[in-house]
């Protein structure tokens, strides 16, 4: 029994961690099988599978033993990183619940966003030991008192286990929820960054025609710049004309006067 409940903890717990990532990924495939058909007794049932596409990382599979009456074991088994394969051993006849009939093997797997889930099944012979034969009643109703306490501690499990689960799924959906509205909001800000960014290349572009014409501009300032020196070079070249008629002037003046005093 407290084995059953301790299993039934780790089975919750991975729930807990894989759950989330599986509720929102993909489903991968997955085998699954006995190394045999039929058991009886104490015998060795060897489940084996495989989960395709491989998991490149640590991860378990769940899997659950379920007979007429109730759950006979519960386990989570490693699976090979980059194999995706899993075996695991259980020994059939260790409780109470092993009894005669048809037994149901689950497994379930969860990683990466991936989840997958199997199932396969065996039947099973209970021997009883010997010396019980002139005892079947009392063996019978012991028996049957004995799966009554333990199947009722497991449906009490179990219900919480749903109950948590619940829970899990009703939190899953408010993520969901705000997944969605942080992705609306997500979109908003793209379109007003993509808005914006159509606005800083319309600047970009008249930055682009006021450089131009500033550069225009400065090329026809230069031209005026160059065209005032050559008037200002004209000045000077006038300044050099008009001292030179001036002394023409006056070297005549002079020439005429000497002219006069010799006639004398």
């Amino acid at each position: 029994m407290k084995t059953i409940r301790t299993i039934a903890t780790v089975m919750l717990a991975a729930f807990l961690v894989l759950g989330p990532v599986a509720a929102l990924g993909a489903t991968s495939t997955m085998t699954l099988a006995t190394n045999a058909a039929s058991y009886s007794g104490q015998a060795d049932i060897t489940v084996s599978g495989t989960i395709s596409p491989a998991p490149t990382i640590a991860s378990n599979v769940i899997i659950t033993t379920t007979g007429t009456s109730g759950a006979v074991d519960i386990n989570s088994v490693p699976v090979g990183t980059g194999t995706g394969t899993f075996t695991y051993t259980i020994v059939a006849g260790g409780n109470a619940n092993w009894v005669s009939g048809t037994y149901t093997v689950n497994a379930t797997w969860g990683a990466q966003g991936n989840t997958a889930t199997k199932t396969t099944t065996f039947t099973y012979t209970g021997v009883s030991p010997p010396g019980t034969t002139t005892v079947t009643t009392t063996v019978t109703s012991t028996v049957t008192s004995g799966v009554s306490t333990v199947t009722s501690s497991d449906a009490a499990a179990l219900a919480t286990i749903t109950t948590d689960l619940a829970g899990i799924q009703s939190s899953l959906n408010i993520l969901t929820t705000s997944i969605g509205t942080i992705t609306t909001a997500l979109t908003t800000v793209s379109n007003n960054v993509n808005a914006l960014s159509s606005s800083l290349s319309a600047i970009q572009s008249s930055v682009n025609t006021v450089s131009t014409g500033v550069t225009g501009l400065t090329t026809t300032l230069q031209g005026i710049a160059s065209n005032i020196s050559t008037v200002n070079g004209i000045g000077t070249q006038l300044t050099s004309l008009t001292n030179a008629v001036n002394n023409n002037q006056t070297y005549a003046a002079l020439s005429t006067t000497t002219n006069v005093s010799v006639t004398v």
